[in-house]
């Protein structure tokens, strides 16, 4: 079985799991947060980077397919840090111990619908506020 298999039936299996509202809720806010701070860095750089080169067309190509890569990099680690955090809130399930979290970033990060819907959603924005492409 390859990752992109092993990996939608992880994720398949962690979201069949029935776990406490506040496991839940706790282990999705920490992943989301400290995604968020680990993508910060990389934020500020893309925001310079577009300041000083966003006047150049192929530049602004270039940074769309960054950004389109960071958010589906960004998901990957969501998803990966959700059941990590969440793994550690409940010790006693054993069902969501055996859960391989690395499968569910890889399956995650080359996700086709998500990878498709966030480069739709930037294309619209960047013609949007960049007047057209």
């Amino acid at each position: 079985m390859n990752f992109w298999n092993k990996g939608k039936l992880q994720q398949k299996r962690f979201y069949d799991l029935k776990l406490k509202a506040k496991t839940n809720w706790l282990g999705t806010f920490l992943a989301l947060f400290t995604s968020v701070l680990i993508f910060i860095p990389v934020i500020f750089v893309l925001i310079q980077f577009l300041f000083v080169y966003g006047y150049n067309r192929t530049v602004q190509f270039v940074f769309i397919a960054i950004i389109w890569i960071c958010i589906n990099v960004f998901n990957g680690i969501l998803n990966y840090l959700s059941i990590r955090f969440s793994k550690s809130l409940e010790k006693d399930n054993q069902e969501l111990q055996s859960i391989e979290e690395k499968y569910v970033f890889y399956y995650q990060l080359l996700n086709p619908v998500f990878a498709g819907l966030s480069l739709i959603i930037i294309l619209f924005f960047a013609y949007q506020i960049m007047g057209g492409l």
